[in-house]
């Protein structure tokens, strides 16, 4: 057993908001993470810009600025930022979760953190891999474990039909949305009259007419047609079940992805569910989808609507894709995540008082740089 710390300041949660409402990836993830961590035995607690004191499913949650803050503990997880790193005076061990790009530690403010306290990066993607600065420590190990997937998504069975002609997004719109609309008023919806782009992820709307009124000429396109803003439908977030209910019932998710990407979880579990994707080859998207087996990655526009109108009319290709993401982008769960992020960190290969050369033997998915 070991004591471990999380220290999060990017939005306001605590462990009960994962069920309550929609969370960002960041935010999930360091619930589920450490949820599974205390499952397995260690003491947990996180930190975050939560209100109040609550103990969640194991995990004690805590306020980022309370006026008292922990000297020790076995491991200490700040989670991407490096003003976070002497949040705890003297952890035994230190680790960076990189949850955001990468290249946003080299910024001349976070270097210095870096090298002075030399984490362990434990990062998302081979791109972050890639991506990573000469510039900062070359710490040892530095870890790629992919973010695990939750049970909800993983295990389903094939549908007993195709889903009918619905596309969706489901991401920040600030990532590509607006253009991505353009593609379908030009070359999707004149070769699929019928269909339905579904958005999810916009914040503080009411009604479609008046999302429209709100991101138009920004978030959206201008000047549209009336009956291509009616057949791309904006809604509220949903819950976790409901937002799962409706990808599932999708034919095929879209999303152009942005720079700011370094996971996506949407697309990971939309592949998990069932749900084909077309995506363009920007950052971490083609690790996300098996171009031809579970989806198409298309970089330019027109391919990128051919594919995404092949996969809205053709039940056959459909049918192929749904079931082959259904077979082979299950991901890994929390808990083989927790479990391979222990063997990383705490393992008794690896003392805590000595630096880490290489991750476990058979650690597949999860690779030591």
């Amino acid at each position: 057993m070991a004591t471990i710390i999380f220290a999060d300041d990017t939005g306001r949660y605590a462990g009960p908001d994962y069920e309550k409402r929609p969370l960002g990836g960041t935010e999930s993830s360091v619930i589920q993470c450490a949820r599974e961590l205390a499952r397995r035995g260690h003491v947990v607690t996180v930190y975050s810009n939560c209100d109040a004191p609550v103990l969640d499913r194991g995990v004690s949650w805590l306020p980022l600025n309370t006026p008292t803050r922990p000297e020790t503990c076995d491991l200490f997880i700040a989670c991407h930022q490096p003003r976070l790193f002497g949040f705890v005076r003297r952890p035994r061990r230190l680790a960076v979760w990189v949850l955001w790009p990468v290249s946003q530690l080299k910024h001349y403010k976070k270097l210095w953190p870096m090298w002075r306290h030399r984490p362990i990066p434990v990062l998302m993607s081979l791109y972050q891999a890639q991506t990573y600065s000469p510039f900062l420590p070359r710490t040892r190990p530095r870890i790629v474990l992919p973010l695990g997937l939750p049970d909800d998504v993983r295990g389903q069975a094939p549908l007993a039909s195709a889903p009918p002609r619905r596309a969706i997004f489901a991401s920040n719109p600030q990532r590509n949305l607006r253009r991505l609309v353009e593609i379908w008023a030009q070359s999707i919806l004149p070769r699929v009259p019928d269909a339905v782009l579904d958005v999810y992820g916009l914040n503080g709307v009411t009604t479609h007419e008046e999302t429209w009124k709100q991101w138009e000429g920004t978030l959206l396109p201008a000047g549209l047609p009336a009956d291509i803003k009616a057949s791309v439908r904006l809604h509220q977030p949903l819950s976790r079940a409901d937002l799962i209910r409706t990808m599932r019932g999708s034919r095929v998710m879209l999303y152009l992805g942005h720079k700011a990407e370094a996971f996506c979880l949407s697309v990971a579990e939309a592949q998990a569910l069932g749900v084909p994707a077309v995506v363009a080859p920007l950052t971490v998207l083609p690790e996300r989808v098996i171009d031809g087996l579970s989806g198409f990655v298309r970089a330019d526009p027109g391919e990128f609507a051919g594919c995404a109108v092949e996969l809205l009319t053709d039940d056959t290709l459909w049918r192929r894709q749904h079931e082959a993401a259904l077979r082979h982008q299950q991901g890994i769960n929390w808990s083989e995540y927790a479990g391979r992020l222990e063997s990383a960190l705490l393992g008794d290969r690896f003392p805590i008082y000595r630096s880490v050369t290489a991750l476990p033997p058979g650690s597949q998915n999860a690779t030591g740089l």
